[in-house]
């Protein structure tokens, strides 16, 4: 479930999806080698420190999202569906008609997706292990090049955490969400890749470098993120720096304050400086 502006994100059900993720990858541990974490969470484990200012409000996420190698079907750890379902997750539809598992915390469901790569197909569904996931070109890369990082929470039962995860890099991770907004434009997906290129821990040009990278190892999701960057990211007027904003101050209304307007053109703003840099980023 992805909403169209940040404030229709409940708080309570943004910290039930992070602490839902600490359980699930607490449970997985025998699978951890052939997972990595893609999807909304990413950019708050690659951005460092919280605490600090910044110009864009906190990623904020409904749900958990796992890239898993596609050899992981091999079956030598056992049943990963049993072990989702020890959890309390059940296999279930989204939106789509496409295979997830689900687990309903107090007012919310919680979903969570596995996503696999099957080279040559960029849709449908493959079975691993025991287990349905969607096909979606970069989850590869993503496991290759995936960072560890300690990630500190309360898991669903109230237990403290420390968990080493394995999280999408930058350079994958832009790939993928590029890719992901030339075919739906989702509001989120751009907050997303702006706020990763803002905040990233390593710097908006490691960042750049390593979306560089992609494109030069031959990413399959990157000739779809070219495209959108040159669709999308044209002006200030352009899909990706629109939504983008909107997802953070809400549709532009008439006679909005000169505060909305201006923090609303810096965003647009920041969204097409991006795209030029990433445009470049493939030139080179």
């Amino acid at each position: 479930m992805k909403y169209e502006t940040y404030s229709q994100y409940n708080p309570i059900g943004v910290a039930s999806a992070e602490s839902a993720f600490l359980s699930i990858w607490a449970g997985l541990g025998s699978w951890h080698s052939d997972l990595v974490l893609v999807g909304g969470l990413v950019p708050k484990y690659l951005c460092g420190d919280l605490s600090l200012p910044r110009s864009l409000p906190r990623p904020v996420t409904l749900d958990a999202d796992l890239g898993i190698a596609l050899g992981a079907d091999l079956g030598q750890y056992g049943s990963l569906q049993m072990d989702l379902q020890t959890q309390g997750f059940h296999l279930s539809k989204d939106e789509f008609g496409g295979p997830r598992f689900v687990k309903t915390v107090g007012d919310f469901t919680i979903p969570l997706d596995f996503l696999t790569e099957r080279p040559l197909a960029t849709k449908g569904t493959a079975m691993v292990a025991d287990v349905p996931a969607n096909i979606l070109p970069g989850i590869n890369r993503a496991l290759a090049s995936a960072r560890n990082v300690v990630v500190k929470g309360v898991d669903l039962q109230g237990a403290q955490q420390a968990l080493t995860v394995r999280v999408c890099e930058a350079g994958p991770f832009l790939a993928m969400k590029l890719r992901a907004f030339v075919w739906r434009q989702a509001a989120k997906d751009a907050f997303d890749i702006l706020y990763t290129l803002l905040h990233y821990d390593r710097g908006t040009n490691a960042a750049v470098a390593a979306f560089g990278e992609e494109v030069r190892a031959g990413n399959p999701a990157c000739p779809d993120a070219a495209a959108c960057l040159s669709r999308h990211f044209q002006d200030e007027q352009s899909s990706a720096p629109v939504r983008a904003a909107s997802f953070v101050l809400g549709q532009s209304v008439p006679r909005e304050s000169e505060d909305i307007r201006f923090r609303r053109l810096q965003i647009q703003q920041d969204m097409v400086d991006s795209g030029r840099l990433l445009q470049k980023a493939i030139s080179s």
